[in-house]
């Protein structure tokens, strides 16, 4: 494989594609690219629902690099990455996929991650993308990280990229696991590359959900960052809702409804808050089933206030 990838001569307009993405990132952040901060935006944009690749690219797709003269490589300075918007990413995806295709038609089968690896190290040796703190020509070795696959119980913070049915991926943050199942906070609008840009933060949906852990098992949502400082933009012990008259002359759940938490407590809601999770509707449920909750958002479904 790797005979193929050097033998194939990778498209110009690749590489300057590549090179533009580079631009844009010095753009929005007001300084030239480091080589770490070019692999993390090119791991997390990887094509890894393309057809070109083999089904095995992980997202993000990290790297071992390597200095001429085997020296290992770390980018010493903090990540920018954080501060991008989308486009970046969506730019970095379309070239990355032109890529994995000229290296899948030129060999007639999928693309690998490390030939894929292989073929993203001789663009940067050619000195086309320029870097802040390293020469392209500097570059030794180039490794595709493709760990066994895990998947450990979500913890608090760990953010979700739930696959939409529009393309993209709808994004929730694990808040607890508690009586009532797992509870997630929930952002409005959609990611391309499932990740939590700084324009989704401040979409915050008010009222999280609980649902079960079922796709989070099985690979379909995938944990693709944590970050536990987002666990103050939603309660800490998110509430359940009953209906009025829930149990009639057993417990009062008042005039509109009732939220009560995991711990036990109860107190009314007014009207508002009512409609806004559902009640009121007949929409709301106390917990969804995963697969659910998925359809529930492709159609635009869950509280939005």
């Amino acid at each position: 494989m790797k005979g193929d990838a050097e033998a194939s001569p990778l498209p110009a307009e690749v590489a300057a594609g590549l090179a533009e993405v580079a631009s844009g990132f010095a753009h929005e952040v007001g300084g030239p690219i480091t080589l770490a901060e070019l692999l993390e935006v090119l791991g997390w944009a990887v094509p890894a629902n393309s057809e070109a690749t083999d089904g095995t690219f992980p997202q993000p797709l990290t790297y071992q690099v390597t200095l001429a003269g085997g020296r290992p490589y770390a980018g010493g300075r903090p990540s920018r990455v954080p501060e991008l918007n989308d486009a970046v990413f969506v730019d970095a995806g379309e070239w990355q996929t032109a890529l994995a295709e000229r290296l899948s038609a030129v060999s007639g089968v999928p693309v690998t991650p490390q030939r894929f690896a292989e073929a993203l190290l001789r663009v940067l040796r050619s000195g086309c993308v320029p870097l802040a703190d390293v020469q392209g020509a500097d570059i030794g070795g180039l490794t595709a990280e493709v760990p066994e696959k895990r998947i450990p119980g979500p913890r608090p913070g760990d953010v979700l990229a739930i696959p939409a049915r529009e393309g993209g991926h709808h994004l929730a943050l694990v808040l607890t696991r508690n009586r009532f199942g797992t509870a997630l906070g929930l952002f409005e609008g959609r990611s391309p590359y499932g990740r939590l840009g700084p324009d989704l933060r401040a979409r915050a949906r008010r009222h999280p959900v609980y649902t079960e852990e079922s796709q989070i098992k099985n690979g379909t949502w995938a944990v693709v960052g944590h970050d536990e400082s987002l666990l103050a933009l939603f309660p800490a012990d998110p509430p359940i809702y009953h209906r009025p008259d829930a149990w009639p002359g057993i417990v009062d759940t008042g005039e509109f409804g009732a939220a009560e938490t995991a711990e036990g407590s109860l107190r009314f809601i007014d009207a508002d808050e009512a409609r806004e999770v559902g009640l009121q509707d007949g929409t709301y449920r106390s917990t969804h089933v995963a697969s659910f909750l998925q359809k529930v958002l492709d159609d635009g479904g869950v509280s939005r206030s």
